[in-house]
């Protein structure tokens, strides 16, 4: 009895030995992971639906840490305060920007943190003992929860104005809308004959407006040469006779001058004596045809004769 109570005691201490080890070996684990992990705080504005404890941190895609507690800001609800643990040389800079991206078809999200620019430093706490603050970027799916009551709106009324498009009155429009095309088809192809003789006559005369614009081009080049060689010529010599007239009466001007105080008068009387003279011609004239033996002999006496 007692050899079976020693083997009990001596097989309880080694399996609790055992539990005792194997509880220190994932105790030592736990703390040497948390030692070579970084906190880093991210404030989120309005939501930040589908983010759980332990969810994913990427940086540029790769998994680098995960969440550790999501907080909210009492003074300010619209503020969220996510602490994440990310391992300890991940270089997270300056100018790195955190955001919400979904994960799966199940609804959740991880934190995606851009790498920054390479000339930017690293980021760290502004005052000793502070936890370092990543800035953030507006998440797709805040965005697009902020959106959903609009596109609700949006997408309600755009069916209401599809009900009234295809109400009873529409459709009948519609309809004959189309049967109007279907009939003006028809036309057109009844017609065909006809409109292709109206685009050959078009054709022929838009050849013709063509030949007359040829033409009326070369008259227009004619008309240019007979005044470049015939009239500019012509036009010339005139100017040349006017400049020459115009010289001609400067030197008439005395004679003419001197001729309307003295000449002027015995112009007149010689005027006046020419129409006399002129009558006269005409007299002898008239009598000369009426009677010319009588005006070149004179009277005659008529002869005697015996009875």
């Amino acid at each position: 009895m007692e050899t079976r109570a020693h083997f009990i005691i001596v097989g309880v201490f080694i399996i609790s030995a055992f539990v005792f080890g194997f509880g220190f070996i994932l105790w030592g684990a736990g703390n040497s992971s948390d030692s070579n992990d970084l906190p880093y705080d991210i404030m989120f504005l309005r939501s930040v639906n589908g983010l759980s404890i332990s969810n994913p941190v990427l940086l540029n895609g790769v998994r680098v840490g995960k969440v550790t507690a999501i907080m909210l800001n009492k003074d300010k609800p619209e503020e969220i305060r996510v602490r994440i643990l990310v391992t300890r040389g991940t270089p997270i800079r300056d100018d790195s920007k955190a955001k919400l991206i979904p994960i799966g078809i199940t609804g959740q999200s991880a934190v995606f943190i851009s790498g920054g620019t390479a000339t930017s430093p690293l980021l760290k706490p502004l005052y000793k003992g502070n936890i370092p603050l990543i800035k953030t970027v507006p998440s797709p799916i805040n965005e697009l929860i902020s959106a959903l009551p609009e596109m609700l709106t949006t997408g309600k009324k755009l069916l209401e104005d599809l009900r009234k498009v295809v109400d009873p009155e529409n459709r009948k429009n519609v309809k004959d809308f189309l049967a109007n095309i279907a009939s003006f088809s028809n036309l057109l192809v009844k017609s065909e004959a006809d409109i292709q003789t109206a685009l050959d006559n078009i054709k022929n005369a838009a050849a013709q407006t063509q030949h007359a614009m040829s033409e009326t081009e070369k008259t227009a080049l004619s008309v240019h040469d007979y005044v470049s060689t015939q009239l500019t010529p012509a036009t010339n010599k005139i100017g040349i006779l006017v400049k020459r007239i115009d010289l001609l009466v400067k030197n008439m001007e005395p004679g003419l001058t001197r001729f309307s105080k003295s000449g002027l008068d015995d112009l007149t009387s010689l005027v006046n004596e020419s129409r006399t003279l002129v009558d006269t011609l005409e007299n002898i004239a008239q009598k000369l045809n009426s009677n010319p033996k009588q005006f070149l002999l004179g009277k005659t006496v008529p002869e005697y004769q015996t009875p």
